[in-house]
């Protein structure tokens, strides 16, 4: 790869960091290009350069985070050596998302704003069904009848204790996480 094509690569990574920071912290609409040159340290210029419009900015760094914030779930469905170990493993990541306050607000903003964005929905909407499709694919691999509902249940709960773990701080993620692992059929 040319020098030259790194950086501009480094400068993309560094104005969807701080696109995505902004979001966290001003809302999804709260701030200018202008702030998001200023934060990547680069002119506006640049960043009009990458991206034709704020929104589509905005929407690919959001996409980017919630992209980044599922890989883990979807490579424990992979490697764990079962269903229950890789979302008992997935739990941890429920868990600590209540030290990145930033990630779990730029989530929110991003899962709202798909109600009114068609581009955002449906690009959410292509990664959420790719994280059922694994975990119904892995419990499949398990012997489990009915693997797309259950996977559709499982995800949906693990989506809601994600969003009781950053309101509740008293909420035990790993106890109600484990209730939830009490719908998979036991191993064989």
């Amino acid at each position: 790869m040319s020098a030259s094509r790194s950086r501009g690569e480094e400068t993309r990574r560094s104005i969807l960091h701080a696109t995505s920071a902004l979001i966290a912290e001003s809302g999804w609409s709260g701030f200018s290009t202008r702030e998001i040159a200023a934060r990547a340290g680069v002119t506006q210029g640049v960043v009009s350069y990458h991206w034709r419009s704020k929104d589509e900015l905005v929407r690919e760094a959001a996409l980017a985070a919630a992209a980044g914030s599922l890989e883990p779930a979807v490579a424990a469905l992979r490697e764990a050596p079962s269903v229950r170990e890789a979302l008992t493993r997935s739990l941890e990541l429920v868990q600590a998302i209540r030290s990145e306050p930033a990630l779990a607000l730029l989530l929110f903003e991003t899962m709202l704003n798909a109600a009114r964005d068609e581009r955002l929905r449906e690009a959410l909407d292509e990664m959420i069904r790719h994280f059922r499709a694994e975990l119904a694919a892995a419990l499949e691999r398990e012997g489990v009848a009915d693997a797309e509902p259950l996977a559709a249940a499982l995800a949906a709960g693990w989506d809601g204790l994600f969003l009781h773990a950053v309101v509740d701080p008293r909420l035990d993620v790993l106890e109600a996480g484990e209730a939830l692992l009490r719908l998979l059929p036991p191993a064989t």
